[in-house]
């Protein structure tokens, strides 16, 4: 397999990486002046999460804590992608570190994903097909779009598993999928030689570390791929070993999982979190019409195979999708369902005669990959992380080879076309980005993209005071809506972007970080900020929460809450800042 990129490659990295830029550079040009811009948009309580352990790495710590609780904590959190940003903050500062680290790390997934794209054809058209259908492709979710909430095809609101959304929103996710394209372009080589066993080894052990749920995904998919190897008679015992010692890789950091799971309360807690999938057929038509196409490069890939077993393969895999789909409950399986399901899964896996092995992992991956999606765990969600990849690189080249038998212009017209007709909903997503700065409303409703002047001077202000013990307690946040799916934040709720960005604890801040969350946000909101908080209530909140900083609002937000007779703010310790919508108060000890 020939090495190197072709020229049309760099354009297209380039047009990808620059319109996952745009709406950060589009903010950037309409920045209003002496405002504060964090560069993020969308999901800013996670984005906290990320720059709450970036902040630690900057500060010299290598073993992270949690930072939106106060409950005590061992600090044995690693995460080696969050050193990585921190150490590189100190010399940019956290917003342009975890800016930069997503182009860096988007460009090398690119390149990884070029790796497999090249595996399925000699043709550079089914190639650049793949590439972009993979890049931008979704399902049918721009036909009932969505501005706010979790509803609908996973294509509107689900970002990880799609390639661009995922591109755009996160260094984390960029680094995530470069290193499962990594593993298994490296399993793909082992089959030659033991030279891709020692960077598939790292890669899986960093995989592992710094996104642990797609390890899983990787295991399920690969008793999938084992099985097509085995059906097509090529899996040899020496590839089979090399390619279990790349997955040795894991078990370090999954040995260091467990032992912190066991040691961590705080971290044990944070896993009972649901995230579960949604309904199998907003799954389904989140993919739809990448789907299709890809079920058109099953069949070709079948009907050019020895026998006639890879056409029943596809046969029974569109069978079982539909299985799920009818023994699915409020778009769960019980294990009962799952584990049958996963075991007829790879035994339809075995039906495989391609004699190309990626066509075998795409397969699996695609059939796995869905399947995996309802794995009885609270965190189903998080496995779809890259799913996009297998379905879109088979969509793409289904999309390459039929546009492939044109002549002149019109092949390339067909296949721009096509690609275009099955990526509106990536346009969507570029939009809606911007539309969040244009509006200064991020997707949570309770964060602005803009932050004034006295949101940067307390950020500065405790970055420069604060202690590894300090905590604090801001208002909840409340949006307006202003018009149907539109909203606009009436009271920032600034607990997460305080402990993010100034590295200092919160106490109700995030709804999965935050143990007791919904229970601690009420307390909060009663104790400190209602009409009926007293002075009493105030030092109770206070000492639950062993809060040392409070910010109270002032003005307007004040006018908002209600609390504009609450005087009680000044008795509770010191005025360290004062500006024209916030008050930080340094709490003093209780009163004698």
């Amino acid at each position: 397999m020939e090495r190197g990129y072709p020229r049309w490659f760099w354009l297209l990295a380039a047009a990808t990486l620059f319109l996952s830029a745009a709406p950060y550079l589009f903010a950037l040009a309409i920045q209003p002046e002496g405002t504060l811009y964090l560069g993020v948009h969308s999901n800013y309580d996670d984005h906290a999460v990320y720059a709450a352990w970036t902040k630690q790495a900057q500060e010299g710590r290598f073993f992270f804590e949690n930072l939106f609780t106060t409950d005590p904590q061992p600090g044995l959190t690693v995460n080696l992608y969050f050193w990585t940003t921190g150490t590189l903050s100190r010399l940019t500062g956290i917003p342009l570190a975890m800016h930069l680290a997503k182009a860096v790390f988007g460009l090398l997934f690119l390149m990884s994903l070029y790796g497999l794209a090249r595996r399925l054809s000699e043709s550079q058209l089914v190639r650049f097909t793949a590439m972009a259908t993979t890049i931008f492709g979704a399902g049918v979710g721009w036909l009932v779009w969505r501005r706010y909430g979790h509803e609908g095809p996973i294509d509107v609101w689900q970002p990880e598993a799609f390639t661009f959304p995922s591109l755009m929103q996160n260094g984390l996710f960029c680094a995530a999928l470069w290193l499962i394209c990594v593993i298994w372009n490296k399993i793909l080589d082992a089959r030659d030689s033991w030279k891709s066993v020692l960077p598939g080894f790292v890669a899986m052990l960093v995989l592992t570390n710094i996104h642990t749920y797609d390890t899983l995904t990787i295991a399920i998919v690969a008793a999938g791929f084992l099985a097509t190897q085995v059906g097509a008679k090529q899996a040899t015992p020496a590839w089979v070993g090399r390619a279990a010692t790349i997955a040795l890789g894991a078990i370090p950091p999954l040995l260091w999982f467990v032992y912190v799971r066991a040691n961590d309360p705080v971290f044990a807690q944070r896993g009972e979190t649901p995230t579960l999938s949604a309904p199998f057929a907003n799954v389904l038509l989140g993919y739809a019409p990448l789907l299709l196409l890809a079920m058109v490069a099953f069949w070709r890939w079948g009907r050019d195979a020895p026998g006639k077993r890879s056409a029943l393969q596809l046969v029974l895999a569109v069978a079982g999708m539909f299985l799920i789909g009818s023994v699915s409950e409020n778009g769960q399986l019980s294990p009962w369902w799952w584990i049958p399901i996963a075991a007829v899964a790879i035994a339809v896996c075995s039906l495989n005669r391609e004699a190309r092995p990626v066509r075998g992992l795409l397969f699996a991956w695609t059939l796995l990959g869905i399947v995996a999606l309802y794995y009885p765990g609270l965190f189903q969600r998080k496995l779809g992380m890259g799913l996009s990849i297998p379905i879109g690189l088979c969509a793409g080249w289904a999309i390459g080879t039929l546009a492939g038998r044109l002549k002149g212009r019109e092949r390339i017209l067909a296949a721009a076309v096509t690609i275009a007709a099955v990526s509106i909903t990536s346009a969507r997503w570029l939009f809606r980005e911007a539309l969040m700065a244009a509006d200064n409303t991020s997707n949570t409703t309770v964060q602005n993209v803009f932050w004034d002047t006295d949101v940067e001077r307390i950020l500065n202000y405790l970055r420069a005071n604060k202690t590894k013990e300090d905590a604090v307690l801001a208002m909840p946040g409340l949006p307006i809506s202003t018009r149907p799916d539109s909203f606009q934040v009436a009271i920032p709720d600034l607990n997460p972007v305080l402990s993010g960005w100034a590295g200092v604890r919160s106490w109700a801040s995030h709804w999965s970080e935050t143990p007791h969350y919904v229970d601690r946000r009420r307390d909060l909101s009663i104790g400190l900020y209602s009409q009926g908080s007293t002075p009493e209530s105030a030092r109770t909140l206070i000492e639950k929460s062993k809060a040392t900083f409070i910010v109270a609002p002032k003005g307007e937000s004040a006018d908002l809450l209600g609390v504009q007779r609450l005087a009680f703010f000044g008795q509770l310790g010191r005025i360290v800042y004062e500006g024209d919508r916030y008050i930080l108060i340094e709490v003093s000890g209780p009163a004698p």
